[in-house]
């Protein structure tokens, strides 16, 4: 037991699986789980049995995210350190100051009108003024803290940009992922 259990028991276990659904699909988690269920029905599985079973079913190897949420209390701590913008071209770099990885997710929104928004292979046209740029979370694999995003959109205006616009990895600290910085509230 102990203060904790309730989190450990019923609230980890969401937050986990929402996680790993940001990084490989809500339908190849739920496809997984769902072999996961039938295999090991009537069976006591370990940590262990679950992390091998679900890394298979993913075709992954998913070792440190296992590691970071089965037997640590890691958590994430990203956020947009600087943007810069030169022509058409726009680097973010997020910093990420959490022991546990995390895959760069930005929603960069743009001005309502200007020039064309280009395509990139790693991104997602959500509508005419909003795009997803994502880059897997092999990029801390190397040790490094700082990942610059390099965005070649256009010359559209960019306004803002947030890191995990959909709130899918445990951040301690979500005010800092948002570009420009949003003022703090007066009292």
């Amino acid at each position: 037991g102990g203060p904790m259990y309730s989190f450990q028991a019923y609230g980890k276990a969401p937050m986990m699986l929402s996680m790993l659904g940001g990084i490989v699909g809500d339908t190849a988690v739920w496809q997984a789980m769902s072999g996961y269920a039938r295999a090991w029905r009537f069976r006591h599985p370990s940590p262990w049995d679950y992390a091998f079973f679900m890394d298979a079913a993913l075709h992954r190897d998913l070792g440190w995210f296992w590691y970071s949420w089965l037997f640590t209390t890691d958590a994430v701590n990203g956020y947009i350190e600087a943007v810069h913008t030169t022509g058409s071209r726009t680097t973010v770099t997020v910093r990420q100051d959490g022991q546990m990885p995390s895959p760069v997710v930005l929603a960069v929104h743009f001005a309502p009108t200007g020039p064309a928004i280009r395509p990139m292979a790693n991104a997602t046209v959500v509508d005419d003024s909003t795009v997803i740029v994502t880059y897997p979370v092999d990029v801390w694999f190397n040790g490094n803290r700082t990942f610059d995003a390099k965005l070649h959109l256009g010359s559209r205006k960019i306004e803002r940009i947030v890191l995990d616009p959909h709130c899918r990895f445990p951040d301690a600290d979500v005010e800092d992922n948002t570009w420009p910085r949003q003022p703090a509230p007066q009292e």
